[in-house]
């Protein structure tokens, strides 16, 4: 059960998972009453994987995403169900998509768990009947698992995304009226409406952690409305014409195109982009320069409107769905980017893939009960190394084995037939539905129980036993930890990523301080605290790496005290902060002002980590949106005392994190 690999979901609604579920029990009846022996198992985990995927709060894409997830497990499910007859070549059939599904981890942890899903299905999933017919009808009902999900999706969404969907409406057709209303006043006393904007922030942001860190694309939906609003209010500021009154009167049009939902919407959006091209080509006296930077937020709208992934240009805005050839050349070039030997993702790929190799290479040969543990436990245990690796090693095994062992003891008891194997499976389902943002130990645990039933489904001859599976479990979590004590990722490597993690520590760190100035926090004092012995440990985890390191290279010594340097102002920087943070939030009621440094957050906390890149930052990004807290800080009044700490503070971490943002990493002494 794929889920069960640890995809971390945005917790769904109860009617969301409830839907999900009831997808999960359809199939898994079909699988059970008309399917080939041994494909329930494969057929229900499709399904629970694709209802884990299709909870990821990706931006766009969200259907087809769970179309992919479908037809890549069809083909797991098909190869491992072709090539289970002839034991070597299952074998070499498991090390070749384990290393290939692997890769995946170089597009992020998601996509990275939906590879190790497939090879999960691929080793425990084979029909015992090893027929055309059987193979053929076991991986159509897997791809049919998945896309009832999809349709589920596509028919009720949850309605968290409702909710978005609605506020960015309300957000556009805001603007849209704004600018009409500064078309008609032509700047004399307007103002924007603020109302729509700050509810469609809420909506995508309100349900989750006060540091959590989204990604470019996640924030655009978001933050280019807003962007769009300041730009707006620079129009207002120039010296009026009839070319800037066409200018606004086609934006407006554009925007209400935008907010457009109906299928008729992406031609009308297309239209109306052509028409504010043409008119702001005449724009060329002193609005000149605001109007090109409106109408690239105007592309960047429609482009998101129509589905672009890459709105720059008005030529790229007039493709129609190009997401499959973008998103596949993208793909192949983040593979690419990763194919190094020094590459953690690489050595990731290799680590594990040798690692299920032997592990099935036991279950074939050894005959072992329960053999198929123990690849299982490989997949569920790795992941491309980081600073907690082996004490998350040993923490999933332990949350496996007792997951595992409670779910075997009621097999010993029950040894329930198939049908009622379903019915528990997809309990164990909603469980892993329900536990998947309380920890990565209770997430092992359920999922581990999801997968006995989901595997006793296809297996319910077998006579039950508590010890086997439990066994195979050890030894499937030792071969995991062999396998990372053989080939472990390179001490540059290993520098890299520990530095990564502290530099983050560190800016949840200041973040945790900085949000502290615009908003109530629960127990800031314990919020703080916290934030500072995360980074404290980090900083230990750092400091033991160096220390284990023989550092001949110059450079390298450079770097570490340059490092070090930039720490410890970032880390002053915040203690600052911390020594002034004021008794109440400042400028409670300037929206704007919170406004500002909630972007602000976001840029500094930058995109979410990768098993490649523990933090990255768009510098240009940062910088602009420190430029943005310096202009809208409160002018008099209490407020302006904590308000101007904050921002020369602020400016202090700007310019220390872009000064490590461009500086070579500790790989580039190699």
């Amino acid at each position: 059960m794929i889920k069960g690999l640890g995809l971390r979901p945005v917790l769904p609604d109860a009617a969301a998972a409830s839907r999900s579920l009831a997808g999960v029990a359809v199939i898994a009846v079909a699988a059970v009453q008309w399917g080939p022996a041994g494909s329930a198992t494969a057929a229900v985990g499709t399904a629970a994987v694709a209802g884990a995927t299709a909870f990821q709060d990706s931006p766009r894409s969200r259907v087809p995403l769970v179309y992919l997830v479908s037809g890549l497990s069809g083909v797991a499910v098909t190869l491992g169900a072709v090539t289970s007859a002839v034991p070597a070549l299952f074998v070499a059939a498991a090390v070749l998509w384990c290393f290939g599904a692997a890769m995946l981890w170089s597009h992020g942890p998601n996509a990275g768990l939906v590879g190790a899903a497939s090879t999960a299905l691929l080793v425990s999933t084979p029909p015992l009947a090893h027929t055309a017919s059987a193979v053929l009808g076991t991986a159509a009902l897997a791809v049919a698992g998945g896309l009832m999900q999809a349709l589920i999706l596509a028919l009720w969404p949850p309605q968290r995304w409702r909710a978005q969907r609605d506020a960015l409406v309300g957000a556009y057709r805001s603007l849209a009226a704004d600018t009409r209303e500064l078309d008609v006043c032509k700047g004399h006393g307007w103002v924007v409406d603020s109302g729509p904007l700050v509810a469609l922030r809420e909506a995508f942001t309100s349900e989750e952690g006060p540091n959590r860190r989204r990604s470019a694309v996640y924030r655009g939906w978001y933050a280019l409305p807003e962007r769009i609003a300041a730009t707006l209010a620079d129009i207002a500021g120039v010296p009026w014409s009839e070319n800037l009154s066409r200018v606004l009167a086609e934006a407006a049009d554009t925007m209400a195109a935008v907010a457009d939902t109906s299928r008729s919407g992406r031609v009308a959006a297309d239209v109306a982009i052509s028409r504010f091209d043409s008119v702001a080509q005449e724009a060329t006296g002193p609005e000149a320069g605001v109007v090109q930077r409106l109408s690239a937020l105007l592309h960047e709208a429609i482009a998101m409107r129509l589905g672009d992934f890459v709105p720059s240009t008005p030529d790229a805005v007039r493709l129609r769905r190009p997401e499959l050839p973008t998103s596949v050349r993208s793909a192949i070039r983040g593979v690419r980017d990763q194919s190094r030997w020094h590459s953690p993702v690489l050595r990731h790929a290799v680590r594990v893939s040798i690692a299920v190799g032997v592990a099935c290479a036991i279950d074939l040969y050894a005959d072992a009960p329960y053999g198929y543990w123990i690849p299982l436990t490989v997949l569920m245990v790795l992941r491309p190394e980081t600073a907690h690796t082996y004490t998350r090693c040993v923490g999933r095994v332990g949350g496996s084995v007792v997951g595992l062992a409670v779910v075997a003891g009621v097999l010993v008891v029950l040894h329930p037939p198939a049908p009622v194997s379903a019915i528990l499976t997809v309990a164990a389902v909603g469980v892993a539905y329900a536990v998947s943002g309380v920890g990565y130990i209770a997430m092992s645990a359920a999922v581990a129980a999801a997968a006995v039933l989901l595997i006793d489904i296809g297996r319910a001859g077998e006579a039950p036993a508590m010890s086997d599976p439990v066994l195979a479990t050890l030894v499937g979590g030792a071969l995991a930890l062999i396998a990372h004590v053989v080939l472990p990722d390179d001490e540059l490597t290993r520098l890299a990523q520990r530095a990564g993690e502290l530099l983050k520590t560190e800016i949840d760190y200041a973040a945790t301080v900085i949000k502290g100035y615009v908003h109530e926090v629960d127990n800031p004092a314990e919020a703080m605290t916290a934030a500072w012995q995360r980074a404290f440990r980090a900083r230990a985890a750092f400091e033991a790496t160096t220390g284990a390191m023989r550092i001949e290279s110059r450079e390298l010594r450079h770097w570490l005290r340059s490092y070090r340097t930039a720490l410890n102002a970032v880390t002053n920087s915040c203690a600052t902060l911390e020594a002034h943070l004021p008794a109440r939030p400042t400028a409670t009621g300037d929206r704007n002002f919170a406004l500002t440094v909630d972007e602000f957050v976001e840029a500094l906390c930058g995109d979410p980590p990768t098993a490649a890149s523990p933090w990255t930052v768009d510098a240009a990004e940062l910088a602009a949106a420190e430029q943005r807290v310096r202009e809208a800080v409160p002018r008099g009044g209490f407020d302006e005392g904590p308000a101007r700490v904050l921002v020369a503070e602020v400016g202090a971490i700007t310019r220390t994190l872009t000064a490590i943002a461009v500086s070579p990493g500790p790989t580039s002494v190699r």
